[in-house]
Protein backbone atom coordinates (compact mmCIF):
# COMPACT_ATOMS: atom_id res chain seq x y z
CA UNK A 1 0.00 0.00 0.00
CA UNK A 2 1.70 3.50 -0.73
CA UNK A 3 2.45 5.88 1.92
CA UNK A 4 -0.39 8.29 1.97
CA UNK A 5 0.93 10.43 5.13
CA UNK A 6 3.08 12.34 2.57
CA UNK A 7 0.44 13.48 0.95
CA UNK A 8 -1.48 14.86 3.96
CA UNK A 9 -1.06 18.80 3.92
CA UNK A 10 0.50 20.70 7.11
CA UNK A 11 -0.16 23.93 8.16
CA UNK A 12 3.84 24.49 8.23
CA UNK A 13 3.87 23.15 4.90
CA UNK A 14 1.85 26.21 3.86
CA UNK A 15 3.77 27.94 5.90
CA UNK A 16 0.85 29.13 8.41
CA UNK A 17 1.59 30.12 11.55
CA UNK A 18 -1.77 31.50 13.54
CA UNK A 19 -2.41 28.52 15.71
CA UNK A 20 -4.47 31.19 18.26
CA UNK A 21 -7.59 32.73 16.87
CA UNK A 22 -9.77 35.04 18.91
CA UNK A 23 -13.05 34.05 19.99
CA UNK A 24 -13.77 37.59 19.53
CA UNK A 25 -14.03 36.42 15.58
CA UNK A 26 -17.11 34.48 16.56
CA UNK A 27 -19.16 36.32 18.92
CA UNK A 28 -18.67 40.04 18.08
CA UNK A 29 -21.42 42.10 16.89
CA UNK A 30 -18.51 44.64 15.42
CA UNK A 31 -17.08 41.72 13.89
CA UNK A 32 -20.10 40.87 11.97
CA UNK A 33 -20.58 44.30 10.87
CA UNK A 34 -17.14 44.36 9.56
CA UNK A 35 -17.90 41.32 7.53
CA UNK A 36 -20.66 42.36 6.00
CA UNK A 37 -18.76 45.62 4.78
CA UNK A 38 -15.53 44.14 3.77
CA UNK A 39 -15.82 40.82 2.91
CA UNK A 40 -20.12 39.92 1.14
CA UNK A 41 -20.28 43.51 0.44
CA UNK A 42 -16.71 43.13 -1.97
CA UNK A 43 -16.69 39.45 -2.62
CA UNK A 44 -18.23 37.99 -5.45
CA UNK A 45 -20.98 35.53 -4.07
CA UNK A 46 -22.18 32.46 -5.64
CA UNK A 47 -26.21 32.20 -5.99
CA UNK A 48 -27.03 29.66 -8.28
CA UNK A 49 -26.62 28.05 -11.44
CA UNK A 50 -27.07 29.08 -15.35
CA UNK A 51 -29.41 25.84 -15.56
CA UNK A 52 -32.07 27.48 -13.30
CA UNK A 53 -32.88 30.23 -16.06
CA UNK A 54 -32.34 28.06 -19.30
CA UNK A 55 -34.65 30.00 -21.32
CA UNK A 56 -35.64 33.48 -22.64
CA UNK A 57 -38.40 34.81 -19.60
CA UNK A 58 -36.83 32.00 -16.73
CA UNK A 59 -36.79 34.24 -13.38
CA UNK A 60 -35.63 33.07 -9.64
CA UNK A 61 -35.57 35.31 -6.92
CA UNK A 62 -32.70 34.37 -4.33
CA UNK A 63 -32.09 36.02 -0.47
CA UNK A 64 -28.66 36.89 0.64
CA UNK A 65 -29.64 37.31 3.95
CA UNK A 66 -26.20 38.52 5.16
CA UNK A 67 -26.90 41.78 3.20
CA UNK A 68 -30.61 41.78 3.68
CA UNK A 69 -30.95 41.63 -0.22
CA UNK A 70 -33.68 39.86 -2.15
CA UNK A 71 -32.49 39.65 -6.23
CA UNK A 72 -34.54 39.04 -9.09
CA UNK A 73 -32.28 36.48 -11.76
CA UNK A 74 -33.30 36.71 -15.17
CA UNK A 75 -32.71 35.62 -18.60
CA UNK A 76 -33.45 38.35 -20.88
CA UNK A 77 -35.05 37.61 -24.64
CA UNK A 78 -31.21 38.33 -25.73
CA UNK A 79 -30.12 35.30 -23.49
CA UNK A 80 -28.44 37.40 -21.49
CA UNK A 81 -28.64 36.42 -17.82
CA UNK A 82 -29.00 39.92 -15.11
CA UNK A 83 -29.32 40.17 -11.88
CA UNK A 84 -31.64 43.32 -10.16
CA UNK A 85 -32.83 44.13 -6.50
CA UNK A 86 -36.16 42.77 -6.02
CA UNK A 87 -37.23 46.80 -5.37
CA UNK A 88 -40.00 48.40 -7.23
CA UNK A 89 -38.55 52.39 -8.67
CA UNK A 90 -41.86 54.03 -7.18
CA UNK A 91 -42.20 52.84 -3.55
CA UNK A 92 -39.41 50.38 -2.71
CA UNK A 93 -42.20 47.34 -3.03
CA UNK A 94 -40.71 43.84 -3.64
CA UNK A 95 -42.40 43.11 -6.83
CA UNK A 96 -41.56 39.64 -7.85
CA UNK A 97 -43.51 37.52 -5.42
CA UNK A 98 -43.18 33.95 -6.82
CA UNK A 99 -39.15 32.35 -6.47
CA UNK A 100 -39.60 31.36 -9.75
CA UNK A 101 -41.21 31.59 -13.61
CA UNK A 102 -41.58 32.76 -16.74
CA UNK A 103 -42.30 36.14 -17.77
CA UNK A 104 -41.46 38.89 -20.11
CA UNK A 105 -42.86 41.36 -17.88
CA UNK A 106 -42.69 42.46 -14.49
CA UNK A 107 -45.50 44.28 -12.86
CA UNK A 108 -45.70 46.04 -9.24
CA UNK A 109 -48.60 44.55 -6.90
CA UNK A 110 -48.63 47.98 -5.61
CA UNK A 111 -49.41 50.41 -8.33
CA UNK A 112 -48.39 48.42 -11.53
CA UNK A 113 -45.56 50.12 -12.98
CA UNK A 114 -44.55 47.52 -15.41
CA UNK A 115 -40.56 46.38 -16.10
CA UNK A 116 -39.47 44.62 -19.24
CA UNK A 117 -37.63 40.98 -18.38
CA UNK A 118 -34.85 43.12 -18.80
CA UNK A 119 -35.37 45.28 -15.73
CA UNK A 120 -36.33 48.56 -17.44
CA UNK A 121 -39.08 50.35 -16.79
CA UNK A 122 -41.59 49.63 -19.37
CA UNK A 123 -44.82 51.75 -18.35
CA UNK A 124 -45.89 53.84 -15.20
CA UNK A 125 -50.10 54.59 -14.73
CA UNK A 126 -50.74 57.90 -14.65
CA UNK A 127 -47.47 58.54 -16.00
CA UNK A 128 -48.30 62.64 -16.43
CA UNK A 129 -48.35 62.85 -12.87
CA UNK A 130 -44.66 61.71 -12.75
CA UNK A 131 -42.89 63.95 -14.99
CA UNK A 132 -40.05 64.17 -12.83
CA UNK A 133 -39.16 60.36 -13.61
CA UNK A 134 -37.45 59.56 -16.86
CA UNK A 135 -38.23 55.73 -17.35
CA UNK A 136 -34.23 55.29 -18.53
CA UNK A 137 -33.04 56.04 -15.57
CA UNK A 138 -35.40 54.26 -13.19
CA UNK A 139 -35.44 50.52 -14.08
CA UNK A 140 -34.96 47.64 -11.48
CA UNK A 141 -31.56 48.42 -9.82
CA UNK A 142 -28.95 46.26 -11.60
CA UNK A 143 -26.39 44.09 -9.32
CA UNK A 144 -22.82 42.88 -11.19
CA UNK A 145 -22.98 39.29 -12.41
CA UNK A 146 -20.71 36.82 -14.10
CA UNK A 147 -20.97 33.00 -13.99
CA UNK A 148 -18.09 30.14 -13.81
CA UNK A 149 -18.57 26.67 -14.55
CA UNK A 150 -22.47 27.49 -14.71
CA UNK A 151 -22.39 28.73 -11.32
CA UNK A 152 -24.06 32.42 -11.11
CA UNK A 153 -21.80 35.09 -8.86
CA UNK A 154 -22.94 38.55 -7.66
CA UNK A 155 -20.98 41.11 -6.77
CA UNK A 156 -22.59 44.06 -4.50
CA UNK A 157 -20.14 46.44 -4.73
CA UNK A 158 -20.82 49.84 -6.89
CA UNK A 159 -17.70 48.83 -8.91
CA UNK A 160 -16.06 45.71 -8.40
CA UNK A 161 -12.52 45.65 -7.43
CA UNK A 162 -11.57 42.43 -9.68
CA UNK A 163 -13.66 40.62 -12.02
CA UNK A 164 -14.25 37.02 -11.31
CA UNK A 165 -11.90 35.46 -12.81
CA UNK A 166 -9.16 37.45 -10.67
CA UNK A 167 -11.09 36.59 -8.13
CA UNK A 168 -11.27 32.79 -8.35
CA UNK A 169 -7.38 33.52 -8.59
CA UNK A 170 -6.40 30.20 -10.45
CA UNK A 171 -8.95 27.80 -9.10
CA UNK A 172 -11.52 28.41 -12.01
CA UNK A 173 -8.67 27.38 -14.45
CA UNK A 174 -7.38 23.92 -12.67
CA UNK A 175 -11.63 23.02 -12.44
CA UNK A 176 -11.81 24.61 -16.21
CA UNK A 177 -14.08 21.86 -17.94
CA UNK A 178 -15.25 20.08 -14.66
CA UNK A 179 -18.80 18.70 -15.82
CA UNK A 180 -21.35 20.66 -13.21
CA UNK A 181 -23.49 20.87 -15.96
CA UNK A 182 -23.69 16.68 -16.34
CA UNK A 183 -25.80 17.28 -13.02
CA UNK A 184 -28.67 19.97 -13.39
CA UNK A 185 -31.03 17.82 -11.32
CA UNK A 186 -31.50 19.18 -7.53
CA UNK A 187 -32.60 18.79 -4.49
CA UNK A 188 -32.27 21.43 -1.53
CA UNK A 189 -32.49 21.69 2.05
CA UNK A 190 -32.12 25.15 4.37
CA UNK A 191 -32.06 25.94 7.92
CA UNK A 192 -31.26 28.58 10.19
CA UNK A 193 -28.70 27.69 13.29
CA UNK A 194 -27.84 29.48 16.30
CA UNK A 195 -24.22 29.87 15.90
CA UNK A 196 -21.35 32.03 13.89
CA UNK A 197 -21.02 30.80 10.16
CA UNK A 198 -17.36 30.01 10.32
CA UNK A 199 -18.18 27.45 13.08
CA UNK A 200 -19.83 25.31 9.72
CA UNK A 201 -17.12 26.85 6.89
CA UNK A 202 -14.08 25.05 9.48
CA UNK A 203 -15.92 22.41 9.97
CA UNK A 204 -16.07 21.49 6.50
CA UNK A 205 -12.52 22.44 5.75
CA UNK A 206 -10.85 19.71 8.16
CA UNK A 207 -11.84 16.06 8.53
CA UNK A 208 -9.95 15.68 12.20
CA UNK A 209 -13.79 15.65 13.95
CA UNK A 210 -14.79 12.75 11.49
CA UNK A 211 -14.17 9.62 13.24
CA UNK A 212 -15.67 11.12 16.51
CA UNK A 213 -18.97 13.19 15.27
CA UNK A 214 -19.74 11.44 12.55
CA UNK A 215 -18.79 7.91 14.38
CA UNK A 216 -21.89 6.72 13.39
CA UNK A 217 -23.25 8.13 10.36
CA UNK A 218 -19.65 9.15 7.79
CA UNK A 219 -17.40 7.18 9.74
CA UNK A 220 -17.39 3.52 8.53
CA UNK A 221 -17.62 4.31 5.14
CA UNK A 222 -15.25 7.41 4.83
CA UNK A 223 -12.41 6.72 7.69
CA UNK A 224 -9.40 4.24 5.94
CA UNK A 225 -7.21 2.34 8.16
CA UNK A 226 -4.06 4.87 6.91
CA UNK A 227 -5.86 8.18 7.72
CA UNK A 228 -8.28 8.01 10.74
CA UNK A 229 -8.34 11.36 11.28
CA UNK A 230 -8.99 12.13 7.53
CA UNK A 231 -6.19 14.27 6.87
CA UNK A 232 -6.70 16.12 3.96
CA UNK A 233 -4.73 15.18 1.33
CA UNK A 234 -2.80 17.47 -1.33
CA UNK A 235 -4.34 21.10 -0.17
CA UNK A 236 -3.59 23.89 -2.96
CA UNK A 237 -4.43 27.27 -2.47
CA UNK A 238 -6.04 30.32 -4.95
CA UNK A 239 -5.69 33.57 -3.22
CA UNK A 240 -8.38 32.38 0.00
CA UNK A 241 -9.96 29.82 -1.44
CA UNK A 242 -8.81 26.12 -1.62
CA UNK A 243 -9.21 22.48 -2.46
CA UNK A 244 -8.01 19.19 -0.74
CA UNK A 245 -8.45 16.19 -1.91
CA UNK A 246 -10.68 13.43 0.66
CA UNK A 247 -10.57 9.43 0.75
CA UNK A 248 -13.58 6.91 1.58
CA UNK A 249 -13.08 3.66 3.17
CA UNK A 250 -13.61 1.28 0.33
CA UNK A 251 -13.32 -2.00 2.64
CA UNK A 252 -16.79 -0.58 3.62
CA UNK A 253 -19.42 -2.97 3.51
CA UNK A 254 -22.96 -2.64 4.90
CA UNK A 255 -24.56 -5.35 6.55
CA UNK A 256 -27.94 -4.74 6.16
CA UNK A 257 -29.27 -5.97 2.79
CA UNK A 258 -31.40 -2.71 1.76
CA UNK A 259 -28.18 -0.48 3.05
CA UNK A 260 -25.90 -2.31 0.40
CA UNK A 261 -28.61 -1.75 -2.26
CA UNK A 262 -29.08 2.28 -1.54
CA UNK A 263 -25.23 2.50 -2.03
CA UNK A 264 -25.29 0.38 -4.83
CA UNK A 265 -28.00 3.09 -6.50
CA UNK A 266 -27.57 6.04 -4.53
CA UNK A 267 -27.10 9.52 -6.54
CA UNK A 268 -24.59 11.14 -5.56
CA UNK A 269 -22.20 8.55 -4.46
CA UNK A 270 -18.71 8.52 -4.15
CA UNK A 271 -17.77 4.86 -5.55
CA UNK A 272 -16.48 4.85 -8.98
CA UNK A 273 -19.34 5.09 -11.42
CA UNK A 274 -18.41 2.48 -13.89
CA UNK A 275 -21.43 2.54 -16.19
CA UNK A 276 -20.66 6.06 -16.53
CA UNK A 277 -16.69 5.51 -17.28
CA UNK A 278 -17.35 3.15 -19.79
CA UNK A 279 -20.11 5.16 -21.66
CA UNK A 280 -17.75 8.15 -21.74
CA UNK A 281 -19.39 10.20 -19.54
CA UNK A 282 -16.82 9.68 -15.96
CA UNK A 283 -18.00 12.76 -14.50
CA UNK A 284 -15.55 14.17 -11.78
CA UNK A 285 -13.65 10.82 -11.89
CA UNK A 286 -11.50 11.41 -14.71
CA UNK A 287 -10.93 15.57 -14.34
CA UNK A 288 -7.16 16.13 -13.61
CA UNK A 289 -7.80 18.83 -11.03
CA UNK A 290 -10.05 16.25 -8.90
CA UNK A 291 -8.21 13.76 -7.01
CA UNK A 292 -4.50 15.14 -8.36
CA UNK A 293 -2.95 12.35 -6.96
CA UNK A 294 -5.20 9.36 -8.55
CA UNK A 295 -5.42 7.60 -5.35
CA UNK A 296 -7.42 4.38 -5.90
CA UNK A 297 -9.80 5.12 -2.78
CA UNK A 298 -10.72 8.82 -3.95
CA UNK A 299 -13.86 9.98 -2.08
CA UNK A 300 -14.55 13.74 -2.97
CA UNK A 301 -12.52 17.03 -3.55
CA UNK A 302 -13.32 19.46 -0.88
CA UNK A 303 -13.38 22.63 -2.73
CA UNK A 304 -13.91 25.67 -0.72
CA UNK A 305 -14.97 28.97 -2.17
CA UNK A 306 -14.60 32.17 -0.53
CA UNK A 307 -15.97 33.20 1.94
CA UNK A 308 -18.97 30.76 2.32
CA UNK A 309 -19.08 27.98 -0.02
CA UNK A 310 -18.01 24.09 0.31
CA UNK A 311 -18.52 22.15 -3.02
CA UNK A 312 -17.53 18.26 -2.99
CA UNK A 313 -17.71 16.48 -6.57
CA UNK A 314 -18.73 12.56 -6.62
CA UNK A 315 -18.77 10.10 -9.04
CA UNK A 316 -22.35 10.59 -10.01
CA UNK A 317 -23.03 13.94 -9.24
CA UNK A 318 -22.21 16.51 -6.31
CA UNK A 319 -22.70 18.38 -2.94
CA UNK A 320 -22.95 21.66 -2.04
CA UNK A 321 -22.90 23.49 0.69
CA UNK A 322 -23.22 27.71 1.41
CA UNK A 323 -23.21 29.55 5.05
CA UNK A 324 -24.81 33.15 5.07
CA UNK A 325 -24.45 34.88 8.25
CA UNK A 326 -27.45 36.21 9.79
CA UNK A 327 -25.92 37.93 13.04
CA UNK A 328 -22.88 37.01 14.82
CA UNK A 329 -24.54 34.34 16.39
CA UNK A 330 -27.03 33.27 13.82
CA UNK A 331 -26.48 31.87 10.51
CA UNK A 332 -28.73 29.98 7.14
CA UNK A 333 -27.10 26.68 5.75
CA UNK A 334 -27.85 25.06 2.92
CA UNK A 335 -27.30 22.34 1.44
CA UNK A 336 -28.39 21.08 -1.94
CA UNK A 337 -27.10 17.73 -3.61
CA UNK A 338 -26.83 16.95 -7.63
CA UNK A 339 -27.74 14.59 -10.05
CA UNK A 340 -27.98 13.62 -13.43
CA UNK A 341 -31.43 13.43 -13.27
CA UNK A 342 -34.46 13.53 -11.04
CA UNK A 343 -35.77 9.99 -10.10
CA UNK A 344 -37.36 7.67 -12.90
CA UNK A 345 -38.37 5.06 -11.02
CA UNK A 346 -39.57 3.90 -7.36
CA UNK A 347 -36.15 2.73 -6.85
CA UNK A 348 -34.10 5.50 -7.52
CA UNK A 349 -36.90 7.53 -5.74
CA UNK A 350 -35.88 5.28 -2.74
CA UNK A 351 -32.44 6.02 -3.46
CA UNK A 352 -32.66 9.20 -3.38
CA UNK A 353 -34.94 9.74 -0.54
CA UNK A 354 -32.07 7.56 1.83
CA UNK A 355 -29.20 10.04 0.20
CA UNK A 356 -31.02 13.12 1.34
CA UNK A 357 -31.73 11.14 4.90
CA UNK A 358 -28.17 10.46 5.20
CA UNK A 359 -26.82 13.79 4.31
CA UNK A 360 -29.25 15.34 6.30
CA UNK A 361 -27.99 13.75 9.46
CA UNK A 362 -24.35 14.51 8.93
CA UNK A 363 -25.13 17.99 8.38
CA UNK A 364 -27.36 17.88 11.79
CA UNK A 365 -24.79 16.63 13.46
CA UNK A 366 -22.48 19.19 12.40
CA UNK A 367 -24.85 21.94 13.30
CA UNK A 368 -25.64 20.28 16.51
CA UNK A 369 -21.95 20.56 17.59
CA UNK A 370 -21.49 24.50 16.06
CA UNK A 371 -24.41 25.54 18.12
CA UNK A 372 -22.55 24.08 20.99
CA UNK A 373 -18.95 25.02 19.70
CA UNK A 374 -21.01 28.70 20.08
CA UNK A 375 -22.23 28.26 23.97
CA UNK A 376 -19.03 27.28 24.72
CA UNK A 377 -17.40 30.64 23.04
CA UNK A 378 -20.09 32.64 24.57
CA UNK A 379 -19.34 31.45 27.93
CA UNK A 380 -16.73 34.04 28.49
CA UNK A 381 -14.04 31.39 29.59
CA UNK A 382 -11.80 30.59 26.69
CA UNK A 383 -10.48 33.88 24.63
CA UNK A 384 -8.73 31.87 21.85
CA UNK A 385 -9.28 28.91 19.65
CA UNK A 386 -6.47 26.70 18.28
CA UNK A 387 -6.16 25.51 15.31
CA UNK A 388 -3.83 22.49 14.85
CA UNK A 389 -1.06 21.80 11.86
CA UNK A 390 -3.55 19.12 10.76
CA UNK A 391 -5.98 22.02 9.76
CA UNK A 392 -4.44 24.26 7.49
CA UNK A 393 -7.42 25.50 5.84
CA UNK A 394 -8.90 26.93 8.50
CA UNK A 395 -5.43 28.67 9.36
CA UNK A 396 -5.80 29.95 5.61
CA UNK A 397 -9.02 30.73 5.59
CA UNK A 398 -8.71 33.09 9.21
CA UNK A 399 -5.44 34.63 7.42
CA UNK A 400 -7.49 36.01 4.67
CA UNK A 401 -10.57 36.96 7.14
CA UNK A 402 -8.15 39.43 8.84
CA UNK A 403 -6.73 40.24 5.41
CA UNK A 404 -10.11 40.95 4.40
CA UNK A 405 -11.21 42.86 7.41
CA UNK A 406 -7.95 44.75 7.19
CA UNK A 407 -9.16 46.07 3.86
CA UNK A 408 -6.74 44.47 2.16
CA UNK A 409 -6.86 44.58 -1.61
CA UNK A 410 -8.99 41.43 -3.41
Amino acid sequence: MADISKHMTKACDMSLGNAFVPVEYYTSPDYFRREQDMIFRRAWLMVGRMDEVPEPGDYIVREVPTLKANVVIARGKDGQVRAFHNACSHRGVALVCQPRGNTMTFRCPYHAWLYRIDGSLSAIPGEQDFPHVDKAANGLAGIHLDTWGGFIFLNFAQEPEVSLSQFLAGLDVMLDGAPFEQFPFCIRVTDEIDCNWKNLVNAFNEGYHVAVLHNKTLRPAVVPKDNPHLHYLDVKQFGPHSTGTVQRNFDYNPDAPALTWVYAQMLPTSAPDLDAIKQGRAGFHDHPGINRLKIENFGTETITVFPNISIQPLANGYLFYQFWPISERRMRTEVRIYSRHAPRTLREEYAMASTLAATRDVVVEDMAMSRLQQIGMESGGKTHQQFGQNEPLLRMFTRDYEAYLAGAAM
